[in-house]
């Protein structure tokens, strides 16, 4: 569990996950990825998201990234950036999650 700060930010140290082979065809693999469950004032106000790293190669074999807009897809990929890099020790990566307007972080949609 993470809190953002007051002005929306937010740092975890984590190890990347790897990709995972999941059954839906033959020889389909998950890209590494992270998920994101955001919660607003009560536990019925959250959306869930997913962090991809630049340049998986199975971005493009992944139907769930492939199944968001072209458009908006970049929106899923974090950004490796020195700046939030531990030197000796961690990698960093900066994921922005909006939450509404034009730039809006695809979010998983609720069950109907």
């Amino acid at each position: 569990q993470v809190v953002s700060g007051a002005d929306g930010g937010y740092r975890f140290l984590t190890i990347k996950p790897g990709a995972y082979p999941w059954r839906n065809q033959p020889n389909a693999w998950r890209p590494a990825h992270i998920h994101f469950g955001i919660f607003g004032p009560g536990f019925v106000t959250r959306v869930v998201t997913q962090m991809y790293f630049p340049g998986d190669p199975l971005l493009q074999y992944d139907p769930i990234y492939q199944g968001v807009p072209e458009g908006a897809r970049e929106r899923l990929v974090s950004r490796f950036t020195l700046d939030a890099t531990e030197a000796d020790f961690a990698l960093g990566y900066e994921f922005d999650i909006v939450l509404r307007g034009t730039r809006e972080t695809p979010m998983e949609k609720s069950p109907s």
